[in-house]
């Protein structure tokens, strides 16, 4: 069995509910991915940058929330995409807020399954990881540091200067 490579953003964990003393502070971890004829495809992590892709409608704003660079996130979708054979996103062309990314029809449905094993779960076993919610939380709360660093800048600044 070909196992994925370890990402720390891809664990998740639920505690275990009800149990002995000595277990308690454990926790079930899990982890879903894709794989086809042996080789990985695509796992918790590439589920939240699908998401992200289509909410946002963009790869880079979609690997912004999920703490991803752009470069790291668009290589896991070309290694996804040739595992696969097909692609998942294609890009829109385009000015402005017109232009980006969208999920292909395989996307869709590689989406769809992904969420469909990781709804039946986290039913099981318990809500396992940061949810969509808590991940933008992160960004907005990253966002309002680079606000306030940006505030306590001095405008005389010897960087500003010619």
């Amino acid at each position: 069995m070909v196992r994925p490579p370890r990402n720390r953003a891809t664990d998740t964990n639920a505690p275990i509910a009800g149990a002995p003393a000595n277990l308690r502070g454990t926790v079930i971890k899990t982890k879903v991915w894709m794989e086809l004829n042996g080789r990985f495809v695509i796992g918790d992590g590439g589920l939240k940058l699908l998401l992200g892709v289509l909410e946002h409608g963009s790869l880079l704003g979609a690997a912004r929330e999920i703490g991803w660079s752009y470069r790291h996130a668009w290589g896991y979708l070309k290694q996804a995409e040739a595992a696969l054979g097909t692609p998942l996103t294609t890009a829109r062309p385009g000015k402005g807020a017109s232009r980006g990314m969208a999920l292909t029809e395989t996307g869709r449905r590689t989406l769809e399954q992904l969420m469909a094993v990781r709804s039946r779960i986290d039913d099981t076993v318990g809500p396992s990881g940061p949810t969509a919610t808590d991940i933008a939380a992160r960004g907005r709360r990253r966002e309002r540091r680079v606000a306030d660093s940006q505030a306590l800048t001095p405008r005389g600044d010897w960087r500003t200067r010619r």
